[in-house]
């Protein structure tokens, strides 16, 4: 049986797209057709509500429904394998969607009008992800995160803290932050995929950008390219709480929230997550310096 193709969203490092699947059916109580969306973000789950409200209070004929689940991804992997699946989902731009494409799974959206009002950039980072070049348009990025480190403002005015401009300036503050009695950073690496966010932030200055190019030549290899960024990420365990692999992404986005730390190396995405435990909290952000 041939499976329907879907349209997807997706966060890609600092960018979010959809993608669309075909197949949507009627309901039998209002007799409308019905579009079903789900997203890996539970977090952004009161702003996806907002949007399916206003969606459904301007259509007579569409109903738009949204879900925010925990752990979306497995979820939405056993409903493909079902053929259970919903028309537009909302990934990030990882080898998930690598994978869901050159699966044959995503629909070809190059006629869609609003492509036109979106950077090229951000639809050629679409095509980078692609294993092998495809004709076509797959995904709509929707939204532009910063990644680096977010930090608490009043903590770094209460100690006349500075921001740090590179590795050895990063490392000295953090062990000023420890002699203050304060925690450095907190990290959430039960949820596995937060390694990624100072990893990618440390790498992207350290590496070629070609550097997958260069792999797959055989000119290069990733452990050797990626052996300063691992030390580094290393060393980072020295300035974060104790087993932070026992904490998830919601336990170190709310100690950050609480003033357990002075700094968190996550995206701009975890603000929102933040402010929902502390809406008055002073947040700041710097590029993570790896050289």
């Amino acid at each position: 049986m041939k499976h329907k193709k879907v349209m997807l969203t997706f966060l890609l490092v600092a960018v979010a797209s959809i993608t669309y699947f075909t197949g949507c059916q009627k309901s039998k109580k209002s007799g409308k057709t019905v579009i079903e969306m789900v997203h890996y973000k539970p977090e952004a789950a009161n702003y996806f509500k907002k949007v399916e409200k206003k969606f459904n209070d301007s259509h007579d004929d569409i109903e738009l429904k949204i879900d925010s689940p925990n752990d979306a991804m497995t979820i939405l992997k056993t409903r493909f394998i079902r053929e259970d699946t919903p028309d537009i989902i909302g990934i990030g731009g990882d080898v998930n969607y690598s994978n869901f494409l050159d699966a044959d799974m995503l629909m070809d959206i190059s006629d869609f009008d609003g492509l036109s009002d979106i950077k090229e950039t951000y639809l050629n980072i679409n095509k980078d992800l692609e294993y092998i070049p495809m004709k076509g348009t797959y995904a709509v990025p929707y939204m532009a995160n910063a990644a680096g480190i977010l930090y608490n403002k009043d903590m770094f005015k209460k100690y006349g803290w500075e921001i740090p401009k590179t590795w050895t300036e990063f490392v000295n503050l953090c062990k000023k932050i420890k002699k203050a009695g304060e925690q450095p950073i907190y990290l959430g690496y039960k949820d596995t995929w937060t390694c990624l966010a100072p990893w990618n932030a440390l790498a992207v200055s350290m590496c070629d950008s070609d550097l997958a190019y260069q792999v797959n030549s055989g000119t290069a290899t990733y452990s050797g390219a990626y052996a300063e960024t691992a030390t580094k990420i290393k060393e980072l365990l020295q300035y974060a709480q104790k087993n932070p692999v026992a904490y998830g992404y919601n336990d170190a986005c709310t100690a950050f929230a609480r003033g357990k730390s002075a700094m968190y190396t996550i995206g701009s995405y975890a603000i929102p997550q933040i402010k929902s435990v502390n809406p008055d909290m002073n947040i700041g952000s710097f590029v993570f310096p790896a050289t």
